[in-house]
């Protein structure tokens, strides 16, 4: 028996806290912002009973997107980072990593480029979804070799193929540096960030997320035998391609969605993941939901921290990419600190 099974909370208390701590970052999330809540309530109330005008509402305008767009992101970013790292059994798998959100990027900075979204503006998402999935299959193939992934040329390849993309996204940036207004846009993308989210928002992230975490969970059993070992999920009657495709098809909807939607959030998916684990251990039958829900209150935590604090110069996605680059130094440095929640 592991140490983790030793030590772990009740899985029915720790549910009633997180959920409890949730809707407590939700509640939150309404009512913080630049007009106060006896202003836009009363205002909201009126719009919705149809007694006041069409007029745009703080409230139903923006704060109840974002929180959508808050509770798709966080859970996205994090049960897309777990199930990478119980399929190619590694630790530091994860959608920024493996280049996934590099390809993802680079296919929707084409967009912009060619102006593509302003005539179709749900091409967004589809871009990002395509750009997720091509990389994460080509970094796959990369790392296939002998009929079994090679662990220890997977964490290269990905940073090889996040180097190349990123080069070549530099590249388009440059080409574009005249156009002030397409830089501007791109650069407040990249930045990954809440700020003036819509409900055009939440209808490109949405659906992506709804399919990709349905799929996630309706795996979550083979996840579990996958960690084992692709020998020994066979063995169980796994059928190990047809559900890793699949999988992979979840992660790039995922990931794409939350791209399409905040933009570049780094190492989100890698960080949360291990806290996940840690807490309740890596049972896929409980890191589905447990990803969902602290997944959400991070991003949330981040989110409304940001905006209570009145710290506009930092993004979401500059925070997570600080702190999450600091953490990933320290996992290659001491692995062994968050060896109990993958044993």
């Amino acid at each position: 028996m592991s140490t983790y099974n030793k030590t772990v909370l009740n899985p029915s208390l720790l549910y009633g806290i997180l959920i409890a701590i949730l809707f407590f970052c939700l509640l939150l999330t309404l009512f913080v912002g630049d007009v106060p809540w006896d202003i836009v309530w009363p205002d909201a109330l009126n719009r919705l009973q149809g007694k006041g005008s069409a007029a745009w509402n703080p409230l139903l305008d923006e704060r109840i997107p974002r929180l959508i767009v808050i509770l798709c992101t966080g859970p996205s970013l994090v049960v897309s980072g777990a199930v990478m790292q119980s399929l190619f059994h590694n630790p530091l798998a994860s959608p920024n990593v493996l280049g996934i959100s590099c390809g993802g990027g680079l296919l929707v900075l084409v967009v912009f480029a060619l102006e593509w979204h302003l005539q179709y503006p749900f091409i967004i998402p589809i871009a990002a979804f395509t750009g997720c999935l091509l990389t994460l299959m080509l970094v796959y193939s990369l790392s296939h070799s002998s009929g079994e992934i090679n662990i220890h040329t997977l964490i290269i390849t990905g940073i090889a193929i996040s180097s190349l993309l990123l080069a070549i996204r530099a590249a388009i940036m440059y080409a574009l540096r005249d156009n002030w207004t397409l830089v501007q846009t791109l650069t407040e993308w990249e930045a990954g960030s809440t700020l003036d989210r819509d409900w055009k928002h939440v209808h490109m992230q949405l659906p992506l997320t709804l399919a990709g975490l349905w799929g996630c969970w309706h795996y979550h059993s083979e996840i579990d035998i996958l960690a084992l070992g692709e020998e020994e999920a066979k063995n169980l009657g796994v059928e190990v391609k047809k559900v890793r495709w699949r999988l992979f098809l979840c992660v790039a909807l995922l990931v794409g969605g939350a791209l399409a939607s905040v933009g570049i959030i780094a190492f989100f998916g890698l960080m949360v993941p291990h806290l996940v684990r840690y807490v309740q251990g890596p049972s896929g039958h409980r890191l589905i939901p447990f990803s969902i829900l602290i997944g959400s209150i991070a991003f949330a935590a981040i989110d409304l921290s940001l905006r209570a604090l009145g710290i506009h110069s930092l993004s979401i996605g500059t925070v997570s990419a600080v702190v999450g680059s600091l953490f990933f130094f320290i996992l290659v440095r001491r692995p062994q600190l968050f060896a109990r929640g993958h044993a």
